[in-house]
């Protein structure tokens, strides 16, 4: 069979990536989405699977008018199209290699590195691709980023870090000390820079008066899962677990915190720094002061999976078959609500407003003075909630599930995928919501006829990274 330089037809071909085209092509809707073919240089095209069967590792772009996508067997996609109204402006690039590439990143659409297995870096001047050789480096690469032009990094197996300096590449002071495998690298500039093991292990670099210091992320057991993250700051992370695992971030680091439990836990909120609640199995509450933890009396034994409050004497957990608890600031008390339906996650816009999503698409509201069953136009278990305000809410849960609640109704929302929803978070302008499998979504908040643009997971190695909140427990 012939073999083509950018799309290598195999015996056996690879399963082909059309959710990807959700992220590439999100102002549409699938029932718009042409199956184009993709076609070498020389005219050789895919037809089965279509639009082409080489699986992609990595994507990225300039905003959403020129992005580059890359993958097995040295595939290089490339789109120019700022319309986004059609899949037929990808078009494939002659990479001039066979390697796979895992990782693609640029300062600009006229300056893109790939770099991939065997030490392949390839270098688009905005014209061409073009081979860059580094000297003795012949593990595979996973990952790459940059600061500007001229300070990039690129890591790989065996802890191996490049610089490019502009000029010319070579191994980066920046050394780790490690020999495991580095799968992952991203930061807000050549002095504070994180880098991500194959083991989940979180690195972070940081280059200041002190020298080069390396800092390990939160340092979780082989079997532990992370199951929620609060923070006051970026100088100020909790990060809770199983096993009563706490972990805080500040300047100097992450340390492992005197939980005073053993007990799984499975949601974090605070107020400030000095005010932090953690709940979980069996009726778990802590309370955090600043200075220590100190178990609560929470009134309950039911698993609590989810914490919020509008201050620290305005606080609500829920749980399991139907557990709702609030502290008024006098002590948990047990609120009586008539459903047996487990309760997964609770947030409110103030403390006359607060929703709580469960099973079976429960959601449950309270007005200051009573709870009362909502229409939540689903029966899919809802897993966390979110809202930038009283009007504008979501709510994420199995099957790729994903409510809206503008003040009025809740609408059920196209979310690109059926995979489970675990956990959402907003910013001033973006709400995120992720998932099993590394799935990923986003949408801005300003656009209410926005979709939601679709990121699947570009490396199958970070499969076990403990990204999912708490399963449901009992």
């Amino acid at each position: 069979m012939h073999s083509l330089p950018v799309l290598r037809l195999r015996a056996k071909l690879t399963s082909v990536v059309v959710f990807m085209f959700v992220l590439v092509c999100g102002y549409q809707t699938w029932a718009q989405i042409p199956q184009i073919k993709i076609c070498s240089n020389d005219g050789w095209c895919w037809e089965n699977p279509l639009p082409q069967g080489n699986s992609l590792n990595g994507i990225w772009g300039v905003g959403g008018s020129e992005v580059f996508t890359i993958g097995d067997e040295g595939t290089i996609l490339h789109d120019n199209d700022s319309s986004w109204t059609a899949l037929t402006a990808w078009t494939t690039v002659d990479s001039g290699i066979e390697k796979s590439l895992n990782g693609v990143w640029g300062s600009s659409g006229e300056d893109v590195f790939a770099v991939g297995d065997d030490g392949t870096i390839v270098h688009y001047n905005g014209t061409a691709w073009s081979a860059v050789d580094v000297w003795r480096v012949r593990e595979h690469l996973n990952s790459v980023w940059g600061d500007s032009a001229d300070d990039i990094f690129v890591v790989g197996d065996d802890g191996a870090i490049l610089h490019y300096d502009g000029s010319e590449w070579r191994l980066s002071p920046v050394q780790s000390g490690i020999k495991e495998h580095l799968v992952g690298i991203w930061g807000t500039s050549s002095s504070d820079v994180y880098f991500l093991r194959e083991d989940a292990e979180i690195l972070h670099h940081i280059d200041n008066h002190l020298g080069h210091l390396w800092v390990t992320g939160a340092p979780l057991g082989e079997d532990q899962r992370s199951t929620d993250v609060w923070s006051s700051s970026a100088s100020n992370v909790f990060v809770v677990g199983d096993d009563g695992a706490i972990f805080h971030y500040d300047d100097s680091g992450w340390t492992i915190m005197d939980s005073e439990t053993e007990k799984d836990l499975n949601g974090v909120w605070g107020d400030s720094a000095g005010e932090v609640f953690a709940v979980g199995d069996d009726g778990t509450i802590l309370h955090y002061n600043g200075t220590a933890w100190s178990v609560m009396d929470s009134k309950t034994t039911k698993a609590l999976n989810g914490v919020w409050g509008d201050s620290a004497g305005e606080v609500f957990a829920v749980g399991n078959d139907g557990t709702i608890v609030h502290d008024d600031g006098n002590g948990w008390t047990v609120v009586n609500f008539a459903t047996e339906k487990s309760l997964n996650s609770v947030w409110g816009s103030s403390a006359e407003d607060v929703f709580a999503v469960g099973d079976d698409g429960i959601i449950l509201h309270y007005n200051g003075t009573a709870w009362s069953v909502m229409d939540s136009k689903t029966t899919k278990a809802l897993n966390d909630i979110w809202g930038s305000s009283a009007e504008d809410v979501f709510a994420v849960g199995n099957d790729g599930a994903i409510l809206h609640y503008n003040g009025t109704a809740w609408s059920v929302m196209d979310s690109k995928t059926t995979k489970t929803l675990s956990c959402l978070w907003g910013s001033d302008t973006d709400v995120f919501a992720v998932g099993e499998k590394g799935t990923i979504l986003s949408r801005p908040l300003d656009n209410e006829d926005f979709p939601w643009i679709l990121f699947l997971p570009v490396k199958k190695k970070l499969r076990n990274y403990p990204t999912e909140k708490s399963a449901k427990k009992g």
